[in-house]
């Protein structure tokens, strides 16, 4: 299929309103007097200053957040003119409805207040899809997925698997979309992204003690790593297998991590650095003057963003130490 050619110059004006809106994300600092601000109330005031959850009860700080993500992927639509480009960023709400629905069980019985409302659809129309056998509107890899992971739910009853094949099918959805509009730097990420979850697939699975076949279910096709590597290496001496992961292009990230990747407290830590290899986006995209990757950049910064709110204001709900609050968020966001 013939690339649909992005013009960069098409997005001039999109590029000064998400660098516009960029200065509203909460820094570091900020994010700091929310942890350390007295109680619930205090820290969704912080939150109040840069308008998200303004109206709203502290405690339904989740109801607000999703208000927000919502408004930004609306902001980008509308800045965008529709393209269709950035809703790949959406897919992983849709398939957080389809999982909701296929593992709730009866459709007709389904909590639509349990759903998200960030997907690129209706929750109705996931709900009537998956009746139906064919979700319209969303992906065909996607969609077959759903149907396929109800079928092995039916008579095996594993949602394990169910959610194998659906979170593969979002990442073959993204890859087919970024290819087809061509753009170098989109496809770049998802190129590595994909290789990313390879790399935390093979290390989760030897930690989990999983046999290869576990490990070859889970791996994704598209990125710069051959899958079969991934398989190659898996048996492998621990030496070996780090000595692996430097060669690639992220061992210069992970090195750090590498040494306690195989005792369960370095587990986390190396998480993270795979996670920091993604974030990198956003600098990158950032340094484009121009065109569709500064938006990808502010959409990959909101998403962050909104992560480290939900994990300070639910350690707020539970009284979490400040201290511990900010490893947590040292770990899995910073």
């Amino acid at each position: 299929m013939r690339a649909r050619k992005i013009n960069p110059y098409d997005y001039l004006s999109a590029s000064a309103r998400v660098r516009m809106l960029s200065n509203n994300v909460l820094t570091k600092s900020k994010l700091l007097q929310m942890i350390h601000a007295n109680d619930l109330r205090q820290a969704f005031q912080i939150l109040n200053t840069v308008g998200i959850g303004i109206g709203t009860d502290p405690e339904e700080y989740e109801q607000a957040l999703v208000h927000e993500l919502a408004e930004t992927y609306t902001t980008i639509r509308e800045i965008t003119k529709g393209l269709t480009l950035f809703e790949i960023f959406r897919y992983k709400y849709d398939v957080q409805n389809i999982k909701f629905v296929l593992k709730t069980g009866k459709a007709d019985y389904i909590p639509h207040r349990s759903m998200t409302e960030l997907g690129t659809i209706e929750k109705e129309d996931i709900i009537e899809g998956i009746k139906k056998s064919e979700i319209p509107g969303l992906p065909p890899e996607i969609s077959r997925a759903a149907v396929e992971a109800r079928e092995s739910l039916v008579p095996y009853h594993d949602p394990q698997k169910a959610d194998i094949i659906i979170d593969k099918a979002v990442l073959n959805a993204m890859f087919r979309v970024v290819n087809e509009f061509g753009n170098s730097f989109f496809i770049d990420y998802i190129r590595c992204r994909i290789d990313i979850e390879n790399i935390k697939n093979l290390v989760r699975c030897r930690h989990a003690g999983k046999d290869t076949k576990f490990l070859e279910n889970l791996l994704y096709d598209g990125g710069y790593v051959e899958t079969g590597d991934f398989v190659r290496f898996y048996p492998a001496n621990p030496r070996d297998v780090a000595a692996f992961l430097r060669s690639t292009r992220y061992g210069k990230t992970l090195e750090s991590a590498l040494d306690g990747l195989y005792y369960e407290t370095g587990l986390p830590v190396f998480e993270k650095m795979c996670d920091n290899y993604m974030l990198s986006f956003i600098s990158k995209a950032n340094r484009i003057v121009f065109g569709v990757e500064p938006i990808l950049g502010y959409i990959l910064e909101k998403e962050n963003e909104i992560t480290s709110i939900r994990m300070i204001m639910a350690a707020k709900m539970a009284k979490t130490p400040a201290n511990t609050v900010i490893e947590r968020l040292r770990e899995h966001v910073w």
